[in-house]
């Protein structure tokens, strides 16, 4: 820190210069985030909220009562109008709350997870003190709920089905979860971070889209992320329960605050009032008909890009996209190459083991996935040409 400070003109100029390199990548070619580019007018309704923080409700009565509206549409968006939940930081928090949730609840101190269960899940396990077991995959990708079934134990506090895989969008069996929870009498959580305002929508469109939420009894919270495809600012990661009895046991009493004590069971005390004003302010302009259309808009690249792939041999998809989100390899390049190509280019995709992931999000245009698909089919061919030239010498 200087001693004297500079001129508020030129801080804020180098300030926009340094961030509009990471808006302008953002923009164009980062198709490995699930975060979306805000509304400007979710921009200015969190900026509205700005100085409010929810955990002193009494003193900020206004976003408390409008976080309280954001959690009952968010809770009937995923057939739960009466849920109880909070806007928090983003899946991971959210994800630690449900394990929380189901810890103190049950008492017990295991967890099953799928394998392609997000990296959240380890940490909560880690700060919670339990121990997980992870359940395989079946060759489609969803969890292997056999192996699910054979691991509960007098142990188990809870099973976990995710709603749009990290890695490729798959949706778990969750019916087959709930019948299980409700056999068993074990807690069952969704991470629907991204799939929980991309499934509800897509199947209003027609999609054939599995069961996944509160509609199913065995469920007993979700994660739903409104900063992915609700088109909010960071952070505003969403977390909903089926009802107050399940949050109880989390729920702590701060008598001091200037408004009067509240109850909560968020891990922070203090939260921004942004977030949650810029997230009612969308549900309100966009309704349902206009995140119908945003999810439409995605999957419409979501099938070009899929045809661009299957129409170039030296592509492959590691499986048919369940919504926005594909996997794809090149058939003669290993995956570390491709992704090291591509970046090359301008291209930041997300690698995995098995695939380079591509989401394709509202900000993202058609001439854009033209673009890709002509540097997929490029990379891929040369590969191809490396390796026919192999074979000759």
């Amino acid at each position: 820190m200087r001693e004297e400070g500079n001129d508020p003109r030129a801080v804020l100029e180098e300030l926009v210069r340094i961030v509009e390199e990471d808006v302008s990548r953002f923009t164009l070619r980062a198709l490995g985030s699930m975060c979306s580019k805000p509304l400007p007018i979710a921009k200015i309704a969190y900026l509205i909220g700005i100085e409010s923080n929810v955990g002193d409700a009494g003193v900020w009565k206004g976003v408390a009562r409008l976080e309280k509206e954001v959690v009952e549409d968010l809770g009937a968006l995923l057939s739960n109008p009466k849920a109880v939940g909070a806007i928090v930081s983003g899946g991971t928090e959210a994800n630690i709350l449900a394990l929380w949730a189901a810890r103190n609840y049950t008492k017990k101190r295991e967890v099953i997870v799928p394998a392609s269960c997000h990296v959240s899940f380890y940490k909560a396990a880690d700060l919670l003190g339990l121990k997980v077991i992870e359940a395989p995959l079946k060759s489609d990708y969803t969890v292997d709920v056999d192996f699910v079934k054979r691991n509960i134990t007098s142990k188990t506090a809870a099973i976990v089905g995710i709603a749009g895989t990290t890695a490729l969008g798959v949706v778990d069996p969750i019916e087959e979860l709930s019948e299980l929870a409700l056999e068993k009498g074990v807690y069952l959580h969704v991470d629907a971070a991204f799939g929980g305002m991309v499934l509800p929508f897509l199947k209003e469109l027609g999609y054939e889209v599995p069961e996944f939420d509160f509609k199913l009894e065995g469920v007993c919270s979700i994660t739903v992320d409104p900063h992915k495809m609700g088109l909010a600012p960071i952070p505003a990661g969403g977390i909903l329960f089926r009802d107050d009895e399940l949050i109880e046991p989390i729920t702590f009493e701060t008598p001091y605050l200037a408004g009067g004590g509240v109850r909560s069971f968020t891990i922070t005390s203090t939260r921004p009032g942004g977030p949650i004003a810029a997230v009612w302010v969308l549900l309100r302009v966009l309704g349902r008909r206009g995140y119908r259309e945003i999810v439409r808009k995605c999957m419409r690249l979501t099938e070009m890009l899929v045809r661009g792939v299957e129409g170039e041999e030296g592509l492959e998809l590691l499986v048919r996209p369940v919504m926005n989100i594909v996997g794809v390899r090149a058939k003669r390049l290993s995956v570390r190459e491709l992704s090291l190509r591509m970046r090359r280019l301008g291209w930041l995709l997300s690698e995995f083991p098995t695939h380079l992931r591509i989401v394709l999000m509202p900000h993202h245009t058609e001439e854009l996935i033209r673009e890709l698909l002509r540097d997929l089919k490029r990379v891929a061919l040369k590969g191809r040409v490396k390796l026919r030239a192999a074979l000759k010498a």
